[in-house]
Protein backbone atom coordinates (compact mmCIF):
# COMPACT_ATOMS: atom_id res chain seq x y z
CA UNK A 1 0.00 0.00 0.00
CA UNK A 2 1.15 3.28 -0.85
CA UNK A 3 1.15 6.37 1.12
CA UNK A 4 -1.66 8.19 -0.23
CA UNK A 5 -3.57 5.08 -0.05
CA UNK A 6 -2.81 4.41 3.94
CA UNK A 7 -3.78 8.37 4.60
CA UNK A 8 -7.18 7.57 2.80
CA UNK A 9 -7.83 4.61 4.49
CA UNK A 10 -6.71 6.26 7.88
CA UNK A 11 -9.12 9.77 7.29
CA UNK A 12 -11.71 6.57 6.37
CA UNK A 13 -10.81 4.82 10.03
CA UNK A 14 -10.87 8.50 11.57
CA UNK A 15 -15.12 8.19 11.73
CA UNK A 16 -14.51 5.09 14.21
CA UNK A 17 -14.84 5.35 17.80
CA UNK A 18 -14.02 2.62 19.84
CA UNK A 19 -16.28 3.33 22.99
CA UNK A 20 -15.33 1.10 26.48
CA UNK A 21 -17.93 1.46 28.88
CA UNK A 22 -16.85 1.61 32.89
CA UNK A 23 -13.73 -0.39 32.08
CA UNK A 24 -12.28 -2.15 35.22
CA UNK A 25 -8.76 -3.11 34.24
CA UNK A 26 -6.45 -0.84 32.80
CA UNK A 27 -4.30 -3.12 31.32
CA UNK A 28 -7.32 -3.64 28.83
CA UNK A 29 -7.22 0.05 27.53
CA UNK A 30 -3.72 -0.19 27.12
CA UNK A 31 -4.27 -3.45 24.78
CA UNK A 32 -7.50 -2.13 23.11
CA UNK A 33 -5.23 0.85 22.53
CA UNK A 34 -2.50 -1.16 20.71
CA UNK A 35 -5.11 -3.36 19.00
CA UNK A 36 -6.15 0.17 17.41
CA UNK A 37 -3.39 1.58 16.22
CA UNK A 38 -2.46 -1.47 14.55
CA UNK A 39 -5.64 -1.25 12.39
CA UNK A 40 -5.67 2.32 11.86
CA UNK A 41 -7.94 3.39 14.09
CA UNK A 42 -7.40 6.51 16.25
CA UNK A 43 -10.45 7.48 18.43
CA UNK A 44 -10.56 5.64 22.28
CA UNK A 45 -13.52 7.24 24.41
CA UNK A 46 -13.33 5.56 27.93
CA UNK A 47 -16.93 6.12 29.94
CA UNK A 48 -16.24 6.26 33.41
CA UNK A 49 -13.44 3.73 33.54
CA UNK A 50 -12.28 2.50 37.14
CA UNK A 51 -8.84 3.04 37.06
CA UNK A 52 -7.60 5.91 35.33
CA UNK A 53 -4.74 6.75 34.58
CA UNK A 54 -2.54 4.26 35.17
CA UNK A 55 0.95 2.99 34.67
CA UNK A 56 -0.38 -0.44 32.76
CA UNK A 57 -2.15 1.36 30.17
CA UNK A 58 1.20 3.41 29.08
CA UNK A 59 2.90 -0.25 29.87
CA UNK A 60 0.45 -2.46 27.10
CA UNK A 61 -0.03 0.29 25.07
CA UNK A 62 3.72 -0.04 23.59
CA UNK A 63 4.45 2.60 21.18
CA UNK A 64 1.10 3.76 20.61
CA UNK A 65 1.43 7.20 23.20
CA UNK A 66 -0.63 9.55 20.60
CA UNK A 67 -3.74 7.96 20.99
CA UNK A 68 -3.01 7.98 25.05
CA UNK A 69 -3.03 11.76 24.50
CA UNK A 70 -6.33 11.77 22.28
CA UNK A 71 -8.20 9.69 24.50
CA UNK A 72 -11.45 10.93 25.35
CA UNK A 73 -12.97 10.69 28.86
CA UNK A 74 -17.28 11.19 29.49
CA UNK A 75 -19.18 10.32 32.39
CA UNK A 76 -22.04 8.91 30.19
CA UNK A 77 -22.54 6.42 27.16
CA UNK A 78 -24.82 9.36 25.65
CA UNK A 79 -22.13 11.76 25.50
CA UNK A 80 -19.77 9.40 23.79
CA UNK A 81 -22.46 8.67 20.89
CA UNK A 82 -24.11 11.93 20.91
CA UNK A 83 -22.03 12.89 17.48
CA UNK A 84 -22.52 9.67 15.95
CA UNK A 85 -25.11 8.35 13.22
CA UNK A 86 -24.65 4.84 13.61
CA UNK A 87 -24.00 2.81 16.74
CA UNK A 88 -23.00 -0.90 17.45
CA UNK A 89 -23.57 -2.34 20.34
CA UNK A 90 -21.34 -5.51 21.28
CA UNK A 91 -22.89 -8.56 23.00
CA UNK A 92 -23.19 -12.20 22.93
CA UNK A 93 -26.24 -12.74 25.04
CA UNK A 94 -30.20 -12.75 23.46
CA UNK A 95 -32.20 -9.83 25.28
CA UNK A 96 -35.68 -9.14 26.68
CA UNK A 97 -36.46 -7.49 23.06
CA UNK A 98 -34.78 -8.82 19.79
CA UNK A 99 -32.61 -6.22 17.86
CA UNK A 100 -31.40 -6.12 14.91
CA UNK A 101 -27.84 -8.57 15.25
CA UNK A 102 -25.02 -8.79 12.79
CA UNK A 103 -21.87 -10.36 13.15
CA UNK A 104 -18.75 -7.94 13.14
CA UNK A 105 -18.05 -8.63 9.39
CA UNK A 106 -21.23 -7.19 8.12
CA UNK A 107 -21.14 -4.68 10.75
CA UNK A 108 -18.21 -3.38 9.78
CA UNK A 109 -18.85 -3.83 5.44
CA UNK A 110 -21.89 -1.32 6.67
CA UNK A 111 -20.13 0.91 8.95
CA UNK A 112 -17.50 1.56 5.80
CA UNK A 113 -20.34 2.24 3.57
CA UNK A 114 -21.69 4.80 5.45
CA UNK A 115 -18.05 6.29 6.40
CA UNK A 116 -17.77 6.56 2.59
CA UNK A 117 -20.66 7.23 0.77
CA UNK A 118 -22.06 9.85 3.36
CA UNK A 119 -19.36 10.83 5.80
CA UNK A 120 -21.02 9.71 8.93
CA UNK A 121 -19.65 8.92 12.38
CA UNK A 122 -19.49 5.46 14.18
CA UNK A 123 -19.42 4.29 17.21
CA UNK A 124 -18.38 0.70 18.73
CA UNK A 125 -19.68 0.63 22.41
CA UNK A 126 -17.74 -2.63 24.32
CA UNK A 127 -19.45 -3.01 27.81
CA UNK A 128 -17.66 -4.08 31.37
CA UNK A 129 -15.40 -7.07 31.59
CA UNK A 130 -17.68 -9.28 33.60
CA UNK A 131 -20.84 -8.51 32.32
CA UNK A 132 -20.89 -6.62 29.11
CA UNK A 133 -23.86 -4.04 28.28
CA UNK A 134 -26.46 -3.47 30.18
CA UNK A 135 -30.20 -3.93 28.07
CA UNK A 136 -30.46 0.25 28.93
CA UNK A 137 -27.54 0.81 26.99
CA UNK A 138 -27.73 -1.92 24.67
CA UNK A 139 -31.11 0.06 23.77
CA UNK A 140 -28.88 2.93 22.58
CA UNK A 141 -27.60 1.12 19.40
CA UNK A 142 -28.81 1.01 15.91
CA UNK A 143 -27.47 -2.77 15.90
CA UNK A 144 -26.27 -5.39 18.03
CA UNK A 145 -22.79 -6.54 17.08
CA UNK A 146 -21.37 -9.72 17.91
CA UNK A 147 -17.95 -11.94 16.97
CA UNK A 148 -18.69 -15.50 15.54
CA UNK A 149 -16.36 -17.47 17.96
CA UNK A 150 -16.30 -21.02 18.56
CA UNK A 151 -19.52 -22.34 20.48
CA UNK A 152 -17.64 -24.74 22.50
CA UNK A 153 -15.06 -22.26 24.09
CA UNK A 154 -16.39 -18.24 22.86
CA UNK A 155 -14.27 -16.45 25.45
CA UNK A 156 -13.05 -12.90 24.54
CA UNK A 157 -12.08 -10.76 26.86
CA UNK A 158 -12.60 -7.18 25.46
CA UNK A 159 -9.15 -5.92 24.20
CA UNK A 160 -9.18 -9.50 22.06
CA UNK A 161 -12.70 -8.35 21.23
CA UNK A 162 -11.70 -5.00 19.97
CA UNK A 163 -8.60 -5.93 17.93
CA UNK A 164 -11.36 -8.14 15.77
CA UNK A 165 -13.53 -5.17 15.72
CA UNK A 166 -10.42 -3.20 14.25
CA UNK A 167 -9.48 -5.29 12.17
CA UNK A 168 -12.53 -5.91 10.64
CA UNK A 169 -13.40 -2.46 10.11
CA UNK A 170 -9.90 -2.17 8.39
CA UNK A 171 -10.34 -5.26 6.14
CA UNK A 172 -14.02 -3.65 5.20
CA UNK A 173 -12.23 0.04 4.59
CA UNK A 174 -9.48 -1.33 2.09
CA UNK A 175 -12.70 -3.66 0.31
CA UNK A 176 -14.82 -0.32 0.02
CA UNK A 177 -11.92 1.80 -1.38
CA UNK A 178 -10.94 -0.64 -4.61
CA UNK A 179 -14.00 -0.75 -5.36
CA UNK A 180 -14.74 3.13 -5.46
CA UNK A 181 -11.42 3.25 -7.78
CA UNK A 182 -12.71 0.32 -9.99
CA UNK A 183 -16.11 2.37 -9.95
CA UNK A 184 -14.09 5.50 -11.06
CA UNK A 185 -12.11 3.72 -14.03
CA UNK A 186 -15.34 2.42 -15.10
CA UNK A 187 -17.30 5.80 -14.60
CA UNK A 188 -18.32 5.72 -17.88
CA UNK A 189 -20.36 2.47 -18.30
CA UNK A 190 -23.59 2.27 -17.93
CA UNK A 191 -24.99 2.70 -14.82
CA UNK A 192 -27.07 -0.30 -12.93
CA UNK A 193 -30.22 0.59 -11.32
CA UNK A 194 -30.27 0.90 -7.47
CA UNK A 195 -31.52 -2.08 -5.84
CA UNK A 196 -31.94 -3.16 -2.56
CA UNK A 197 -28.30 -3.93 -1.82
CA UNK A 198 -26.84 -0.82 -3.56
CA UNK A 199 -26.91 2.79 -1.51
CA UNK A 200 -27.77 5.56 -2.79
CA UNK A 201 -26.70 9.22 -2.98
CA UNK A 202 -28.87 11.11 0.13
CA UNK A 203 -30.12 14.49 -0.21
CA UNK A 204 -30.03 15.42 3.59
CA UNK A 205 -27.54 14.55 6.05
CA UNK A 206 -29.38 12.42 8.34
CA UNK A 207 -29.49 12.94 12.38
CA UNK A 208 -27.30 12.33 14.90
CA UNK A 209 -27.59 9.96 18.20
CA UNK A 210 -28.04 13.28 20.01
CA UNK A 211 -31.21 14.33 18.05
CA UNK A 212 -32.41 11.08 18.33
CA UNK A 213 -32.20 11.28 22.60
CA UNK A 214 -34.27 14.52 21.95
CA UNK A 215 -37.04 12.88 19.18
CA UNK A 216 -37.72 9.92 21.46
CA UNK A 217 -39.00 11.43 24.66
CA UNK A 218 -40.95 13.88 22.57
CA UNK A 219 -43.11 11.09 20.32
CA UNK A 220 -43.34 8.87 23.77
CA UNK A 221 -44.89 12.37 25.15
CA UNK A 222 -47.07 12.74 22.46
CA UNK A 223 -48.57 9.08 23.00
CA UNK A 224 -49.21 9.79 26.11
CA UNK A 225 -51.22 12.68 25.50
CA UNK A 226 -53.06 10.74 22.86
CA UNK A 227 -53.58 7.95 25.45
CA UNK A 228 -51.76 5.51 23.63
CA UNK A 229 -49.03 5.00 25.85
CA UNK A 230 -49.99 4.31 29.51
CA UNK A 231 -46.90 6.18 31.21
CA UNK A 232 -47.31 3.99 34.49
CA UNK A 233 -47.26 0.80 32.39
CA UNK A 234 -45.46 1.38 28.88
CA UNK A 235 -44.11 -2.48 28.83
CA UNK A 236 -42.11 -2.97 25.54
CA UNK A 237 -44.05 0.05 23.34
CA UNK A 238 -40.95 2.62 23.90
CA UNK A 239 -38.05 -0.17 23.25
CA UNK A 240 -39.94 -1.11 20.50
CA UNK A 241 -40.40 2.34 18.59
CA UNK A 242 -36.36 3.04 19.62
CA UNK A 243 -35.88 -0.33 17.40
CA UNK A 244 -38.21 1.07 14.45
CA UNK A 245 -36.43 4.40 14.25
CA UNK A 246 -33.06 3.06 14.91
CA UNK A 247 -33.01 0.66 12.33
CA UNK A 248 -35.08 3.48 9.76
CA UNK A 249 -32.11 6.13 10.77
CA UNK A 250 -34.19 9.20 9.80
CA UNK A 251 -32.55 12.44 8.19
CA UNK A 252 -33.04 15.42 9.07
CA UNK A 253 -36.22 16.60 6.77
CA UNK A 254 -37.86 13.72 8.00
CA UNK A 255 -36.65 14.10 11.92
CA UNK A 256 -38.37 18.11 11.52
CA UNK A 257 -41.16 16.56 9.63
CA UNK A 258 -42.24 13.97 11.98
CA UNK A 259 -41.25 16.14 14.90
CA UNK A 260 -44.02 18.90 13.67
CA UNK A 261 -46.24 16.17 13.25
CA UNK A 262 -46.06 15.36 17.31
CA UNK A 263 -46.42 19.07 17.88
CA UNK A 264 -49.42 18.89 16.00
CA UNK A 265 -50.72 15.84 17.26
CA UNK A 266 -50.41 16.99 20.39
CA UNK A 267 -51.76 20.71 20.04
CA UNK A 268 -55.32 18.95 18.44
CA UNK A 269 -55.25 16.52 21.56
CA UNK A 270 -55.17 19.68 23.88
CA UNK A 271 -57.97 21.62 21.34
CA UNK A 272 -54.91 24.53 21.46
CA UNK A 273 -54.35 23.88 17.38
CA UNK A 274 -55.35 27.03 15.16
CA UNK A 275 -55.06 26.69 11.43
CA UNK A 276 -53.14 29.26 9.67
CA UNK A 277 -51.51 30.15 6.48
CA UNK A 278 -48.06 29.50 7.78
CA UNK A 279 -49.66 25.99 8.21
CA UNK A 280 -50.29 25.58 4.55
CA UNK A 281 -47.61 26.74 3.27
CA UNK A 282 -45.30 24.43 5.91
CA UNK A 283 -47.17 21.39 4.18
CA UNK A 284 -46.44 22.35 1.22
CA UNK A 285 -42.84 22.85 1.60
CA UNK A 286 -42.35 19.24 3.25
Amino acid sequence: MNTSDNASVSQSLSHVKIVMVNTTLPANIGSALRAMKTMGLSKLVLVKPKTYPHPDIDALAAGAQELIDQIEIVDTLEEAIEDCHLVFGTSARSRTIPWPLLDVRPAAELSMQAVLQKQQQIAIVFGREDRGLTNEELALANYHLTIPVNTEYGVLNVAQAIQVVCYEMRMATLQQLEHESESEKNANAEQMPVTADTAMDWDEPLVTHKQMEEFYPHLEKMLVDIEFLDPQNPRLLPLRLRRLFGRIQLDRMEYHLLRGIFSRVQALSQGTWKKTSMDKEDQSNA
